[in-house]
Parts: structure tokens; C-alpha cells; sequence
């Protein structure tokens, strides 16, 4: 039984919630933390949310058990951070960490002489994913982006324990139209993965607009992961054939080529061809800057619908 455990300089004797702020480094920047330690003995799972700062449904979820979760009921220990991304949830940011312009979510494996956006995913892995079991970040449709709800897992590791645990826990998302198994390797999840902490990035949400019955709906997918972990009382739920997640294997995801103006030619849940034209890029006086076709038939996963595009931003998603 672990009678007192300690993350990011935060402590917590068995059966007490604490909070705090984790500084970065070198930076201005602190993480706000709970650490919840229970009652009984189980794993350690750490929930992280607002890496992206204007995702709200998983925000105001992680939120909302930040503050509700008792560690009476709680077997093992659950770590939140929220938001990780404080700048820019307070300044209304979308991907970035303002202070440097990178997208944290992009940042693993991390470097810790690089700049604040780096500093930042150091000490997320340093001070918290290495030491935990397992790893639930959570996002949602950032300003421009529209989408379903759906999982990621990582798909790339030489602890195959961790991909299989990852894998598993997936299909105990409830609410997801698509359980996703990620190649990527620079994403917080997937660099958990890699270190042998098997993980999952929830999404839910779209367009940064939020309401109650989507924060219910993310609370309900965190908790039933939680509760196939053993870590929170009650028996999980496994959604029936017909209810599951359609698995997606294979994924393409574009980024804009150039800054301009976006038009796409389909929408969020629209299945596309191969060869099909789905979108272009034209730049302020009419001409067309780029043209992007789908290299397979697949279904569209997120396609951004704002007019205004930034090179290097999301344009659109699609998988099979």
C-alpha cells in the first residue's frame, strides 16, 4: 500500500486528494495538478487534458473529476493535469503553446534544452508518464475542426504487453463511432507507449463548442476505462458488437501546404474514393495553390471549416 505518493513535487498520503502547481524549468509555466491516492491498493493512471487549450468537452470533463473524485472509492492512483496548457486555454489558443508556437502534441520524445512547448513535454515525461501505469490523455475538436468521437491507441512499440493493454482498454470507450490504431511516435499517448505505459487518446467534441451532455459523455468514457483498470468501483462496460467502434488501421493526415483559403469538398462522416478530389487550398487573389485527392477509399475523421488556413495546421483526416 502506498501511504504516500508524490508527482511533480505534489503529495498525497492514502485516502487524500491534494492539489498544486508543477513548474517547468527554465519556463513561467506550471502545471495545476491533483493527486488522488486511494484507499486501497491498484494501478497509478495519469489523465492529462488541455494539451491542445481549446478542446472544452474533455476540459470541462477532466474538470469536473478533478473535483468529484473521492479517493474512498478509488483503488491505486489517479494524476490529473488540467489544463496542461494553461496559456492557451486562458488566452483561447488553438494547438499551440503561444509562448513558442509548437504544438505540444508533437513535441515526443521531448527535449529538455529546446524551448518552452519542449520543456514542457520533459517534464510531462519525466515527472508523470514514466511513473505511472497507464496514461488517458483526453481531446476533442480543437476551433476549426469538425469530427465524430473517437479513440486512439498506439499501434508502435517494443512492449507488446503495453500495445495489447492499450488495445483493450480502447473498446471500453463507449462513446466513439472509430477506435483508431495510431503509426505516430511524436504525440503524448504514443511516446507513453513506446515507454511501456499503456495509453489512449480520447476525442470528443467538435469546434470548440461544449455542452453538458457531451461533458457526461466524456466523464462516462474516463470513468469505464477506469473501471476496466480497476481503479474505480463498478463493472465496465463493453458495448455490444452492433454499438462498437469501427476500427481504423490505416490513417491519412494532411496539413496545409500553404496559407490561404480552405475549401473542402466533403464533410465529417462522408466516405470518399480513391482518386477523389477532396479539398484545395487557393491563395487571396483566386488562384489555386494545391488541389488534395484521397490516396484510398476511406471515411473522412476531421476536416477543418474554417475559411482562414495556416500553413503546417490540420486540413483534413481520413482512414480505413
Amino acid at each position: 500500500m502506498k501511504e504516500t505518493v508524490a508527482f511533480g513535487g505534489i503529495s498525497a498520503e492514502q485516502g487524500m486528494k491534494n492539489t498544486g502547481w508543477t513548474a517547468v524549468p527554465g519556463t513561467d509555466v506550471k502545471f495545476p495538478v491533483t493527486v488522488i491516492n486511494g484507499e486501497k491498493e491498484g494501478k497509478t493512471v495519469l489523465i492529462t487534458s488541455a494539451i491542445h487549450g481549446c478542446e472544452y468537452p474533455s476540459i470541462e470533463a477532466v474538470f469536473q473529476l478533478a473535483e468529484s473524485l473521492n479517493p474512498g472509492e478509488i483503488s491505486g492512483q489517479i494524476v490529473i493535469i488540467n489544463p496542461v496548457n494553461v496559456d492557451a486555454f486562458i488566452n483561447r489558443r488553438p494547438y499551440i503553446v503561444p509562448s513558442d508556437g509548437k504544438n505540444l502534441n508533437r513535441l515526443f520524445p521531448p527535449d529538455p534544452n529546446g524551448t518552452t512547448g519542449d520543456k514542457m513535454a520533459w517534464v510531462l515525461a519525466e515527472e508523470f508518464i514514466k511513473k505511472v501505469d497507464f496514461h488517458i490523455d483526453t481531446h476533442g475538436g480543437d476551433i476549426p475542426e469538425t469530427q465524430p468521437s473517437y479513440v486512439y491507441y498506439p499501434g508502435i512499440s517494443e512492449d507488446e504487453d503495453a500495445l495489447r493493454i492499450s488495445e483493450e482498454a480502447a473498446k471500453y470507450v463507449i462513446h466513439a463511432k472509430y477506435m483508431i490504431r495510431s503509426q505516430a511516435t511524436n504525440h503524448a499517448y504514443t511516446y507513453s507507449g513506446i515507454m511501456g505505459v499503456p495509453s489512449l487518446e480520447l476525442e470528443l467534441g467538435e469546434c470548440t463548442k461544449w455542452s453538458v451532455d457531451e461533458v457526461e459523455d466524456y466523464k462516462e468514457n474516463i470513468l469505464n476505462v477506469l473501471k476496466f483498470l480497476k481503479v474505480y468501483p463498478g463493472d465496465p462496460i463493453l458495448p455490444s458488437e452492433d454499438q462498437r467502434a469501427k476500427r481504423i488501421t490505416e490513417g491519412v493526415y494532411l496539413d496545409a501546404d500553404y496559407s490561404g483559403r480552405w475549401y473542402p469538398l466533403v464533410g465529417r462522416d462522408d466516405k470518399v474514393k480513391k482518386g477523389q478530389k477532396i479539398g484545395y487550398i487557393k491563395d487571396l487573389f483566386g488562384n489555386v495553390l494545391i488541389e488534395y485527392f484521397a490516396e484510398f477509399d476511406a471515411e473522412v475523421l476531421m476536416v477543418v471549416a474554417t475559411l482562414a488556413i495556416k500553413k503546417g495546421d490540420p486540413v483534413i483526416a481520413y482512414g480505413r
